[in-house]
């Protein structure tokens, strides 16, 4: 049986990116994405470099230095027919503290629809949405 290795990267589409770029250059960063920058992603999903040509339409997010391995990072491309869909992107926090200490966080940076889990003592979770819709979430290990 294969081990799960933890995610790579992920590749978020958007209708705008100029509508959420604001939002995920605080949430990302401090999540530890430190690291940014643009790019052009086309049709069929290929990345280049920014040029006279191929302009941004694309922010990657992304590790400072990884003890091992390339960086993981988050994309965050603009496509203009994408739809904001019910899927849910988690990223997870050391402890219960740091969580608690996210909420009034979220509202500083323009969070949507924030909401924390019904049972934190089971599952210690705050929900919420940037300012297109997409929905995020930061989850903490329950320790007992």
């Amino acid at each position: 049986m294969a081990q799960f290795l933890g995610i790579d990267h992920i590749d978020m589409r958007v209708p705008s990116l100029a509508a959420v770029e604001q939002f995920y250059d605080k949430l990302l960063p401090a999540l530890g994405l430190t690291k940014k920058k643009h790019s052009h992603v086309d049709a069929a999903g290929d990345w280049r470099g920014v040029d006279h040509l191929h302009p941004a339409n694309a922010a990657e997010y992304y590790e400072e230095s990884p003890a091992e391995g390339p960086p993981r990072f988050v994309g965050i491309i603009e496509d203009a027919s994408m739809r904001v869909v019910r899927t849910r992107i988690a990223f997870r926090v050391t402890s219960r503290a740091e969580l608690d200490a996210w909420e009034p966080r979220l509202r500083e940076m323009g969070a949507r629809a924030i909401e924390r889990s019904a049972e934190m003592e089971t599952y210690a979770a705050l929900f919420f949405e940037d300012p297109l819709g997409t929905r995020l979430e930061i989850s903490a290990p329950n320790v007992h």
